[in-house]
């Protein structure tokens, strides 16, 4: 890009208060700033690329169609700046000055790092650990994040991949879920509403194959985009959903859930903890990595006890 087909971004501000305004002294009033500095700015946007954004009628600015598009534009690209600028400001300094970024799973954060995160904080009370959601892969390169929690193959470029465990999934619905009393056996499953995590598109076919039920194609039903959802379905009685267990292991004991074929499956994939070759040697970073992995092994100490 030619960047000097850019108007300054103060222009560009400029501009876009006139447009939502469509006057120059309300505009001049948001930004603290002259009337005619405020038409100088305009001035040098049109300047700048060589379009009239404005038709001057009677001393009123009125949009002309280029300048329409141009400000929707442009508004979109300082929101866009804005949240940036916001999110950048949330990370801080970085696990160098004891603040920890981490890229989470919002469910898996909320059900399982976060409730464990007090017996981090008692023996490391100088050190902040900050959660983003981060359902979807991304680059360290392109995130300003420390390290992430990440489910799937043991495969992220620029990175090192540390196991913490598997996962078993279990159907779970509401009591009330109409038909439930005929449910028998896995093929009456597939005459139930079926929920789905939108990240898992295959799991309830991996689920009817082992035990013994062909499907012959991808599955309907409603679909959400996180576990929490798709358990919070299955409690309003729109369907059975297949959730991970030890995420709600405890809705599950209390009843909130109800399991209505035992029959759980494991996961095709584990969780690890990644975290960019550049933090090789950041010690708060691998400090986290041994506490998380230790808690991971409680974990699946925990769960096998249990069964």
């Amino acid at each position: 890009m030619r960047r000097s087909l850019v108007p300054p971004l103060y222009a560009l501000i400029a501009f876009e208060s006139v447009a939502r305004y469509g006057s120059i002294m309300r505009a001049a009033n948001e930004l603290h700033l002259s009337q005619s500095a405020v038409s100088r700015l305009v001035k040098q946007v049109e300047d700048a690329i060589q379009v009239r954004l404005f038709d001057r009628i009677r001393q009123r600015l009125i949009l002309t169609e280029a300048g329409n598009a141009y400000a929707e534009d442009v508004r979109k690209l300082l929101s866009g700046f804005e949240q940036s600028t916001l999110q950048v400001m949330a990370y801080g300094s970085g696990g160098q000055a004891g603040t920890i970024n981490l890229g989470v799973f919002s469910t898996f954060s909320m059900k399982w790092l976060i409730p464990r995160l007090e017996d981090y904080r008692t023996t490391r009370p100088n050190t902040v650990i900050s959660c983003y959601a981060r359902p979807q892969p991304f680059s360290f390169d392109e995130d300003p994040l420390d390290a992430a929690i990440h489910y799937g193959e043991p495969i992220w470029p620029g990175a090192s991949v540390e196991p913490l465990f598997g996962e078993q999934l279990i159907p779970v619905c509401s009591r009330r879920l109409p038909g439930l009393r005929e449910l028998k056996t896995p093929q009456d499953m597939m005459k139930l509403p079926l929920l789905h995590e939108v990240t898992r598109p295959w799991s309830w076919k991996h689920w009817f194959e082992q035990q013994g039920v062909t499907v012959g194609s991808p599955l309907l039903g409603a679909r959400f985009d996180q576990f929490s959802m798709v358990a919070q379905a299955a409690k309003a009685g729109l369907g059975i959903g297949l959730v991970p267990h030890f995420l709600f292991a405890e809705e599950i004991r209390a009843g909130d859930l109800h399991v209505p074929l035992n029959r759980p499956i494991a996961g095709e994939h584990m969780y690890y903890f990644v975290y960019p070759h550049r933090n090789a040697a950041n010690a708060v970073v691998l400090d986290f990595r041994d506490w998380i992995i230790a808690a991971a092994q409680q974990q699946q100490s925990a769960a096998a006890l249990r069964g």
